[in-house]
């Protein structure tokens, strides 16, 4: 009788034993399975400010599980798949191939406002991760309440409706093939008469683009993407193909308009006239001599020619990028944070509260003792243009094609 007692007495111990088994069992799975997609994240999309990775798995108990989410990479999904079948369990797939079905046919946009703020989410109170300009081509991924684009440098990220126009390729074709009016002025207006008095249609800022439609008098007579039709002044933009013919692309004139910036203030995630981070200010300086570059200084470290920077910087030229951050420490790899223009005698300009002129040298004036405490290393980038597919032109690039 004691037995049975005891036996009746551990069975709730037995019983969570049995339960705490299956939910380890259950646990260790789960584990498996996200191992696995993020190891296909890793190996396919390692940098997910480039693409579009978001993948999770939902278990069915026996019946196996769901993967569902949504990915720009039909390669990832093929070999995440292929992956998880191999694990014996029966996997039901519910992953979006990018650019989905609500895009439809319009799959390609252009953007339809001076600065277009590109957010992390779509979300009004997302993170701001970077502009685009007016003009500029996007790729249309997905659509709801924002839309999701690709920008020229592969940024991705959502932007709201009214500032991106969705095109069909014929159309984003045309767009791209048309000429246009290249914005020159840091800030100014599109006015809806030949006339500074008339009704303004919008702002613009300097890498702006609009279609020409003809000449009156001191104004180019302008139509933006959506139709609006407006008139900008002379004095303040220029014919795409005569701003080419004009362009240079050397450090002396880099430099000189980055001093031209100078004083505007700083604003994470930003890169145009009206405001900047520290790579904005670097991409929107470039953009305006036609040269892109990738959008973030933990990005832009990596292109061209790495240059361990000498005490004095005797090693480095005008023109040259120099990035600043943590120092790699043990396993710790160096961490990139800030990055700056190189304009010659151990003195910088860079973006940090505003874009201002700054120096490694203790007897400046404007010596910088936290940025040389934090300095890491330099790229050297211009004899590399075209030359590598991440520093390219409007000409080049495909999404201007």
């Amino acid at each position: 009788m004691k037995k049975i007692l005891l036996f009746y007495a551990f069975l709730p111990v037995l019983s969570l034993l049995a339960c705490s088994t299956n939910k380890s069992a259950t646990s260790n799975d789960e584990s498996e399975i996200d191992n696995i997609i993020s190891k296909t994240k890793k190996d396919f999309i390692p940098d997910s400010r480039l693409s579009v990775y978001d993948i999770k798995s939902i278990s069915n108990g026996k019946k196996g599980i769901t993967i569902k989410g949504y990915t720009m990479s039909a390669e990832a999904k093929k070999v995440l798949l292929q992956r998880l079948a191999a694990t014996g369990k029966k996997v039901t797939d519910s992953i979006v191939l990018l650019p989905d079905a609500s895009v439809g046919e319009k799959s390609y946009g252009v953007v339809d406002v001076s600065v277009c703020n590109v957010r992390t989410a779509d979300d009004f109170s997302a993170e701001l991760s970077l502009q685009a300009l007016l003009g500029m081509p996007v790729h249309i991924i997905q659509d709801g309440m924002f839309y999701r684009v690709q920008t020229p440098d592969l940024y991705t990220g959502w932007v709201i409706h009214a500032g991106i126009t969705p095109m069909t390729k014929t159309e984003y074709d045309n767009w791209n093939r048309s000429e246009k009016i290249v914005v020159t002025s840091h800030y100014g207006f599109v006015y809806s008469q030949p006339d500074t008095h008339s009704q303004t249609v919008s702002d613009i800022v300097s890498g702006d683009r609009l279609k020409w439609e003809g000449t009156e008098g001191d104004f180019y007579k302008v139509c933006y993407p959506n139709g609006r039709i407006g008139y900008i002044a002379k004095n303040s933009s220029i014919p795409e193909r005569e701003w080419r013919s004009s362009l240079k692309q050397d450090a002396a004139s880099i430099i000189r308009t980055a001093y031209t910036l100078m004083g505007i203030p700083y604003m994470w995630g930003a890169n145009s006239a009206k405001g900047a981070d520290c790579s904005g200010f670097v991409r929107t300086v470039l953009f305006l001599h036609d040269i892109i570059i990738p959008r973030d200084a933990s990005q832009m470290a990596y292109i061209g020619e790495h240059i361990d920077i000498a005490p004095d910087c005797s090693n480095l030229q005008p023109g040259d990028l120099v990035f600043f951050g943590r120092k790699a420490v043990g396993n710790k790899k160096e961490h990139v944070s800030h990055v700056g223009i190189y304009v010659g005698n151990q003195h910088f300009i860079h973006s940090l509260g505003d874009v201002h002129e700054s120096s490694f040298n203790p007897k400046d004036t404007n010596y910088d003792a936290y940025d040389l405490e934090r300095r890491l290393h330099a790229v050297r980038f211009l004899p590399y243009l075209n030359k590598e597919p991440n520093i390219n032109t409007t000409i080049t690039n495909p999404f201007y094609k």
